[in-house]
């Protein structure tokens, strides 16, 4: 199967996932739900992958986990702020920044270089979510900008995409090293180890809010499974920077969501945006 078809179904999953955090943020600490997110996701990844076996690991399995772990941590809990501070159609436009980063990050990490249009096409992406952060009372072409400096849900949005620049590298090395399955169930058991620390240290009733809330935390972790069996093996079909680009129609995903679910406004333009983007989408893919 076509590599971009995987791309494109893990960005379905990942705006789904965004959409139940943003929705359950309202009523569960944001340290608890990653926690449980990433147990979660880990539990399912780890018993995928010992069903289909345990691979055997590269030399550069151990180091790619360690970083890609310390980075992820920093991105989710700016992201997680981000949801709790801006629309859910505003951040998740500003993290298609990413295969912008990626295009010098990918470069330095992996040597891999996307070809003329298909730099054409993560721009037209990166236009698409300018277009998605125009609201009517802009004045000029740079107001959006503005705003990206003056919101801090948009400034956390926007070191996460940076942050998933760099990490998206040793993900890819973790599957080099390992497969589609093992290493990210690590990563994700790591992850939720990570958040529990954070949490007994600063959440009361931890254990209570696992107790009353696990079920939201299995169906978040079930999402983001799928996403990471998709877009890990999307890696291993292509480079990636052309694989965050399609992963980054999540947008349109999350426009949707972000107006049916929480009622944002704006939406029209928003969607425009988002068409801009399938427009990069389409130069990646057909050329």
């Amino acid at each position: 199967m076509a590599w971009y078809l995987f791309a494109l179904g893990s960005a379905f999953l990942v705006a789904t996932y965004q959409a139940l955090v943003k929705k359950f943020l309202k009523n569960i600490n944001q340290h608890v739900l990653a926690c449980g997110a990433f147990f979660s996701t880990a539990i399912i990844l780890l018993i995928a992958s010992l069903i289909k076996g345990i691979p055997s690991l590269g030399d550069s399995f151990y180091s790619a986990i360690v970083a890609t772990v310390l980075l992820n941590v920093a991105a989710t809990i700016l992201l997680f702020k981000a949801f709790k501070l801006t629309d859910l159609s505003l951040v998740a436009p500003i993290t298609s920044l990413t295969p912008i980063f990626l295009i010098i990050t990918s470069f330095i990490i992996l040597r891999e270089v996307p070809t003329l249009i298909g730099t054409a096409g993560i721009f037209l992406i990166v236009i698409g979510a300018y277009v998605l952060n125009i609201s009517k009372g802009n004045l000029s072409l740079f107001d959006p900008i503005k705003r990206m400096f003056k919101e801090k849900g948009i400034i956390f949005a926007l070191i996460v995409a940076f942050l998933f620049s760099i990490s998206s590298n040793f993900d890819k090395m973790i599957v080099q090293n390992s497969d589609t399955l093992f290493g990210s169930a690590i990563v994700n058991g790591l992850l939720g180890l990570s958040f529990l620390i954070i949490a007994l240290f600063r959440t009361a009733g931890v254990k209570q809010v696992f107790q009353s809330h696990y079920p939201k935390f299995f169906l978040v972790g079930l999402v983001a499974a799928g996403s990471t069996i998709f877009i890990n093996i999307a890696f291993s079909l292509q480079i990636v920077p052309y694989v965050i680009s399609l992963k980054r129609m999540s947008i349109l995903f999350s426009v949707m969501y972000g107006g049916i679910l929480f009622k944002e406004k704006n939406i029209a333009m928003r969607v425009f945006g988002a068409l801009v983007i399938l427009a990069g989408v389409i130069f990646i893919v057909v050329f």
